[in-house]
């Protein structure tokens, strides 16, 4: 099972990588050491962040995104989806995504194996993979080389991949998005920009997030609007088992084939 409409949109290269890849591009070029008042905020103000979703044992949170897919010619086409994220530490998740063009799809984590089906065509690919979240995330875009946006901001190991960010992080100022006061926190790489809003009251929560992709063709970005965070999350057992709908047919994903060598 692939993205079909990205499969068949004309293209150079679109933001495929990871949060988690960006952030260690910022890390290269990062300078050690917070120079002023306002960095050293910024910086505290990341980690924060990065420490309470990693210590959440369970969460929600829906995220309204935008992506950039730049074609042949260098136009950018911009393309946008609503995700709803469900997960319960270690091992399960259930994610809902709905495109604007109308496409359904969903993603569910047992512990012991990958779901990934499609609501309107009824068609689904599942794949064996027992572990953590973060084990079955990882091999879900680097094994299947499927998308999976955002995946990197609720992993686990956070913390570590931003322990190393006080250098590069610069505050730009105090804002409001989704009503909430924020602290907009920016990055800068030799290759990546991040971008994060995180609130200033009650727990340091992300309100937005851009990754602009500096030295790929085009510059294009990824950006999610994030909402309806909910750590206490009422969720039956039965949401992260996956039962094929009456009718529905299993594909299987569309996995590259590795290079032959000469």
């Amino acid at each position: 099972m692939r993205d079909t409409r990205e499969a068949h949109t004309p293209r150079r290269r679109h933001p495929g990588m990871g949060i988690a890849t960006a952030v260690a591009l910022v890390l290269v070029a990062a300078p050690f050491g917070a120079t002023s008042h306002a960095e050293e905020h910024a910086a505290k103000r990341v980690e924060a962040m990065a420490s309470f979703l990693a210590k959440a044992p369970r969460l929600s949170v829906s995220a309204d995104c935008t992506y950039d897919v730049v074609q042949d010619s260098g136009e950018k086409i911009e393309f946008g989806e609503k995700r709803v994220m469900t997960l319960r530490r270690p091992d399960r998740a259930h994610i809902e995504v709905t495109r604007r063009d109308g496409i359904r799809r969903n993603l569910v984590f047992d512990g012991k194996q990958i779901a990934v089906f499609d609501l309107d065509q009824k068609v689904y690919a599942t794949a064996a993979k027992a572990g953590t979240l973060d084990v079955a995330f990882h091999y879900y875009k680097n094994d299947l080389n499927m998308r999976l946006p955002l995946s990197e901001l609720l992993a686990s190991d956070l913390p570590k991949q931003v322990a190393a960010m006080a250098g590069s992080a610069r505050l730009v100022g105090e804002e409001t998005v989704n009503g909430v006061a924020t602290d907009h926190v920016a990055l800068r790489g030799d290759t990546a920009d991040i971008q994060l809003w995180i609130a200033q009251a009650g727990d340091p929560l992300p309100q937005r997030l851009v990754i602009t992709y500096r030295i790929a063709e085009g510059q294009p970005q990824f950006e999610a609007m994030l909402s309806s965070w909910n750590f206490t999350p009422d969720v039956p057992d039965s949401a992260f088992t996956f039962t094929p709908a009456a009718g529905a047919r299993e594909i299987p994903f569309l996995v590259p084939r590795p290079a032959t060598q000469p």
